[in-house]
């Protein structure tokens, strides 16, 4: 597979080992429906994706899909991975926030992240945004 494909639809298909044509069949969408999805800034209806995701057996297309929705940014990036890498990648994100779980408490238990806290706090939100990453990776991993 050409891994410098850009396109998020075109290479889950890849990935999937489909060529097009079948690929639209099972989709019930023209060829030209999508190669338009597959044009480097193309974006598929959701419900297309869905079946993308199901045909494909790619459940980290989906997250890619929302990922490139306006609403997106509010959301942690993920690398897709195996799943023996995301379960690795999780336990060891959670142990970091398990020790750090203490200092959580600390500055979580008057409900107010002082301004002597704040670098504390942004330290372990980073903690706790890689571990959420590395839980949605191993959830959407090939298993």
């Amino acid at each position: 597979m050409n891994e410098s494909v850009e396109n998020i639809y075109k290479n889950a298909r890849l990935r999937a080992g489909l060529r097009r044509e079948p690929a639209a069949e099972e989709l019930h969408i023209d060829v030209r429906t999508l190669d338009k999805y597959e044009a480097l800034d193309g974006k598929a209806p959701d419900d297309v994706v869905k079946n993308m995701c199901l045909l494909y057996r790619n459940r980290y297309l989906g997250y890619q899909h929302i990922k490139k929705s306006p609403l997106g940014e509010f959301l942690p990036d993920l690398s897709e991975e195996n799943f023996k890498s995301a379960t690795l990648s999780m336990i060891n994100n959670f142990y970091d926030v398990k020790v750090a779980l203490k200092g959580i408490i600390k500055i979580a238990s008057d409900g107010t992240v002082h301004d002597y806290e704040r670098a504390e706090w942004e330290t372990h939100k980073q903690e706790m945004t890689k571990l959420a990453s590395s839980l949605l990776s191993l959830l959407l991993a090939d298993s």
